[in-house]
Parts: C-alpha cells; sequence; structure tokens
C-alpha cells in the first residue's frame, strides 16, 4: 500500500486522499482507533531503519513520517464524524 501511495504523490494526490479515506473508513469497522496509528508510524519506522540500515537516514526518516502522518490524517478524519 506504502508504495501505491508514494507513486501517487503530487498529481493524484486527490485520488489519494479519496484511497486514504475509504482506508479510514475500513478500519474504523475493524475496530482500529486513531490511537493505534502513532504506534504503527513508530513500527514503520523501526523496520525501514532495520531492513535499510544506513541507507535509512535521518532525512529518508523524516520525509517517511510526513507522509506517513498526511496519508493517516486523512484516515483519521473518518473517525472524526
Amino acid at each position: 500500500m506504502l508504495d501505491t501511495a508514494f507513486a501517487m504523490l503530487g498529481p493524484d494526490s486527490e485520488l489519494l486522499t479519496e484511497i486514504m479515506i475509504d482506508l479510514g473508513h475500513k478500519h474504523k469497522v475493524y475496530g482500529v482507533g486513531v490511537e493505534m496509528f502513532p504506534l504503527m508510524r513508530e513500527a514503520l519506522l523501526h523496520t525501514m531503519k532495520e531492513t535499510l540500515g544506513s541507507k535509512f537516514g535521518t532525512k529518508e526518516a523524516q520525509a517517511l513520517e510526513e507522509v506517513y502522518n498526511e496519508l493517516s490524517s486523512d484516515m483519521a478524519s473518518v473517525q472524526k464524524s
């Protein structure tokens, strides 16, 4: 899913927002609350660092965190309504 999301950044961002909102609805149905999103972000960052080692530096971590926060924000908007 993340590779698709990264590929859609930029010109397809409106479609990506719609997809993330739809995914947010699915998460809500399955009982995944917004309080779980930061835990997933940390797990993702940890996995990337462990997998890529020195190739995953501070810049890459910050970029991934920024993208994740935006995507999860779209998903979280569903649970606020």
